[in-house]
């Protein structure tokens, strides 16, 4: 009777429905500041909603660019877009320099339209890249389906860089005088580095 029993539960839980797989649940949009090194410049970044709707476009908000002053901080730019991730850069008498990151995209596969990573020198779009710029479309079969090679896909969303961007300074010697070259730094899925300068936004 035991193993009858037992042979009853298997075969009911074998004719049970698998369960579909769950998409992957995106980080809330919360508003943010993040400043400059030395701190001369920082950002406030504001999002429309808590999450974004797949109907309408991403990164609804704004993000506002203050240079500190020495009685009251000036807002001096204004953008009419929300990031989850910025970096800004204020020197003593230039513009500032801000850099986004595009959001945690939906899908498998880059595209053109998905912004990856952006530079602003005040409020002028110096250089724009797409998750296609940065993945490229080179593509290999997996399951079937055709996937592009340069990208880390999980049940529903994607990313092209394989480590974190960050923002470092580079120095150099020029004789007894030491100058420095701020840029952005980050990895492919693929493991190649790429540099982005933040002065022009050229991917060197």
């Amino acid at each position: 009777m035991r193993n009858f029993s037992r042979a009853l539960i298997i075969a009911l839980v074998g004719l049970t429905p698998a369960r579909p797989a769950l998409a992957d649940d995106e980080a809330s949009n919360l508003a943010h500041v993040v400043a400059g090194p030395y701190g001369r410049g920082y950002t406030n970044s504001v999002p429309d909603h808590d999450y974004d709707s797949l109907d309408q476009p991403r990164q609804q908000g704004r993000t506002m660019v203050y240079r500190v002053g020495n009685t009251e901080d000036v807002p001096v730019h204004t953008f009419d877009w929300f990031s989850q991730q910025l970096f800004v850069l204020c020197g003593p008498t230039d513009s500032i320099l801000v850099a986004r990151l595009g959001p945690w995209h939906c899908g498998h596969n880059p595209h053109a339209d998905h912004l990856a990573i952006a530079f602003y020198r005040g409020d002028k779009l110096l250089k724009r890249y797409s998750t296609m710029d940065i993945a490229g479309e080179e593509k290999a079969q997996s399951g079937g389906n055709s996937i592009c090679k340069n990208v880390s896909a999980s049940v529903s969303h994607y990313s092209v860089f394989g480590s974190a961007p960050e923002m470092i300074r580079i120095t150099r010697a020029r004789g007894a005088i030491f100058e420095g070259d701020w840029v952005i730094r980050a990895g492919r899925v693929n493991g190649c580095l790429l540099t982005f300068s933040m002065t022009t936004g050229e991917l060197r």
